[in-house]
């Protein structure tokens, strides 16, 4: 069985998600020309200019501008949406393995550093949101939780250079994605039911739903032996994993990112299988979510203004962050752990695509203001290199 080889986990080698597997020893996906091999999957850094390309693209066919992907087409795409972002969140939870040494702090500091982010954000955007009347008919607590939770994953290249603490701050980047996926599940949860018991009940289905399929799937693939079948299989799970979720109003993410995480628990085949073949369908997923995205994006004057305002506030929580997740690790050998967060993730992108489609079309201005954001972050990110990056 093919390995992943060292020197593809450098720049322009596998996607970062590829590379967050790649540790188990997992079958590595054919090597296809180098713009295929850009860390693509987990955000828009270091290769944004594909990314950004494919969000353009969806705008200029998308209704408001050429209209070749129309309403109705965009509304056809709908049912497959809730199974590209669970399989986005599987591609989250396989990435998960505390086990390792070092890895809990590492993932304490990543929590810190999303947690400082999404509160930052979020308080400012509390204040803004009602000046601006920015989504009216949607509670305000969740324009904000929903601006905070998309601001604070971010996406970090491998680094050429040896040190130790590029791998640390590379590390915290794959791992800051967990705490905003969570918290999008809660605030999904208290959009569905304001109060606080039917909530927690609500989300603790989705929760005993996600994991009975994880452990459906696992018994299944575990006891089948054609490639054919465990594909099948594996495309059902997704489907009832997004489909689960699509019918509470809930987190598709959340729901593929706790399955993933029960199969990187288990192991074994079963693990290996979902992700050869998540791993496989990877790129399309991707491509999907930014297009359709991209087609869903309106673009008014005065929204431009918010998009800078989140640009700030989201640049200003992610240095706060990486002080802080600097001071966690305990090492002064990490330097700059902010700059090397500043480029987004298409994660906070898909879950403004998610929160969308659970509080409607008001929340549209909320998926606009996050891709104005994270096109200004991979700017900045562009132009701001942290000491001690290698060319």
């Amino acid at each position: 069985m093919a390995r992943f080889p060292a020197d593809l986990r450098e720049p322009g080698g596998l996607d970062p998600l590829d590379a967050r597997v790649a540790d188990a020893g997992v079958a590595a996906p054919p090597v296809r020309g180098w713009r295929l091999q850009t860390r693509l999957a987990l955000g828009l850094s270091p290769s944004a200019l594909p990314s950004l390309l494919l969000l353009l693209l969806g705008f200029v066919i998308g209704p408001r501008g050429l209209g070749l992907l129309s309403a109705n087409a965009l509304a056809s795409l709908d049912p497959a949406m809730p199974v590209a972002l669970t399989a986005l969140g599987v591609l989250i939870g396989l990435g998960f393995n505390i086990r390792k040494t070092g890895e809990r702090r590492l993932l304490a500091a990543a929590s810190v550093e999303a947690g400082t982010t999404l509160t930052l954000v979020a308080a400012g955007a509390l204040v803004l949101a009602p000046i601006w009347s920015l989504a009216p008919d949607v509670p305000v607590w969740f324009v904000a939780a929903t601006l905070g939770i998309c601001a604070s994953a971010s996406s970090t290249a491998v680094s050429r250079s040896p040190d130790r603490s590029r791998a640390q701050v590379a590390r915290i980047g794959d791992l800051d994605d967990v705490l905003p996926v969570a918290a999008g599940g809660v605030a999904l949860a208290f959009l569905r039911e304001s109060a606080a018991g039917p909530a927690a009940l609500l989300l603790l289905e989705s929760v005993a739903v996600a994991l009975v399929i994880g452990v459906a799937g696992w018994l299944l693939l575990a006891r089948s032996s054609s490639e054919i079948e465990q594909r099948v299989y594996i495309i059902a799970l997704l489907l009832l994993l997004g489909g689960a979720a699509e019918y509470l109003s809930l987190s598709a993410l959340v729901s593929g990112m706790l399955a993933g995480m029960f199969w990187e628990g288990v192991g074994g085949p079963a693990r290996d299988r979902v992700r050869r073949d998540v791993l496989h369908i990877q790129h399309p997923v991707i491509v999907l979510v930014l297009v359709v995205t991209g087609a869903r994006v309106d673009v008014p004057t005065g929204w431009l203004g918010m998009g800078l305002a989140y640009l700030f506030l989201r640049t200003a929580g992610k240095l706060a962050g990486g002080w802080l997740a600097r001071r966690i690790v305990g090492t002064s050998e990490i330097r700059d752990v902010g700059l090397s967060l500043l480029s987004p993730g298409i994660v906070g992108i898909a879950f403004a695509l998610n929160a969308m489609r659970a509080g409607g079309p008001d929340v549209a201005s909320v998926l606009t203001i996050v891709v104005i954001g994270a096109a200004g972050s991979e700017a900045v990110a562009a132009f701001v290199k942290p000491r001690g990056e290698v060319e």
